[in-house]
């Protein structure tokens, strides 16, 4: 998993229910069990945001996604890749798996717009409980060895669901003692 590598970078890791991992910090906890927007939280916390967008088209998920959703590889998804920006700094990597039929009835065209924009918009959209993994940066091509934390959820529409999974990038505010104030 490297951003050098181009789209799509992945997120081929092992998944775990939140009380079966040792979280090192309430601070850290704070920010993977958070069920409000992601992306709001992080535009609070810069003065300049951002949205780079690493890639969004159809591929077959991981074996790991399939099994959460409940799918085979017949089904068509697409799969989105983003960087959520802090003052210049990437932040968040997600990336998302949506099903091909979502996309075109629900959330069509969106392009540099965050995804979490509309699922927060919309009480049609009910997330599920997270799971989180860690990461070393090596793997996401990072030079210092790190412990990098991610979580993903279900967000489910009319029986179509979706993954949305994050990953906590070394320069998060997540890491940063400077913000622990906030909780």
């Amino acid at each position: 998993m490297s951003f050098a590598g181009g789209f799509p970078v992945g997120l081929s890791v092992d998944w775990h229910a939140p009380n079966t991992i040792s979280i090192p910090d309430a601070y850290l906890k704070n920010w993977l069990l958070d069920t409000g927007s992601l992306t709001e939280r992080v535009q609070s916390l810069c003065h300049q945001f951002s949205l780079t967008l690493l890639g969004q088209q159809t591929i077959t998920p991981h074996q790991n996604e399939l099994s959460l959703l409940n799918r085979d590889a017949e089904q068509a998804f697409q799969v989105r890749e983003v960087l959520l920006c802090g003052n210049n700094t990437p932040w968040v990597f997600a990336r998302s798996v949506i099903p091909q039929q979502m996309v075109e009835a629900e959330l069509a065209n969106l392009g540099q717009q965050p995804l979490g924009k509309r699922l927060f918009n919309d009480a049609r959209f009910v997330r599920s409980a997270f799971q989180l993994c860690k990461l070393c940066s090596s793997s996401m091509g990072y030079s210092k060895a790190q412990t990098l934390w991610g979580r993903r959820s279900l967000f489910t529409l009319n029986n179509q669901k979706m993954i949305v999974a994050e990953v906590f990038l070394p320069d998060a505010p997540v890491y940063d003692s400077r913000y622990h104030y906030e909780i």
